[in-house]
């Protein structure tokens, strides 16, 4: 079994001190790392799988269809079958048809 130790062994002096409402002295700080590039929309590869994150809202229906139809594709080896790209492959679709993507 793991030995047990208390929570003031576990955390650093700086938070033992928050915990217990005192001042601490700042002691300076580790150099900042340079925060990684962000990438600039217009370079990003069009029709690569680069992907960002984007949260909808679905009917129950519509949500219990897409789980249904992921599992059966999943099970019987076709792609698309994760619902990321059912659903990705639907909005495309939609979206070129609509006229607002080239294919």
């Amino acid at each position: 079994m793991a030995e047990r130790r208390s929570m003031s062994n576990a955390l650093s002096p700086e938070k033992v001190a928050f915990l217990r409402g005192e001042r601490v002295e700042e002691r300076p700080s580790a150099p900042e790392r340079s925060a990684p590039e962000q990438v600039q929309r217009s370079s990003l590869p069009l029709g690569g799988r680069g992907r960002v994150t984007v949260t909808v809202r679905l009917e129950p229906d519509v949500a219990e269809a897409l789980s249904q139809a992921s599992a059966e594709r999943k099970m019987k080896r076709l792609e698309p079958y994760t619902q990321q790209d059912i659903i990705g492959d639907a909005l495309k679709q939609w979206l070129r048809d609509a006229g607002f993507l080239q294919s």
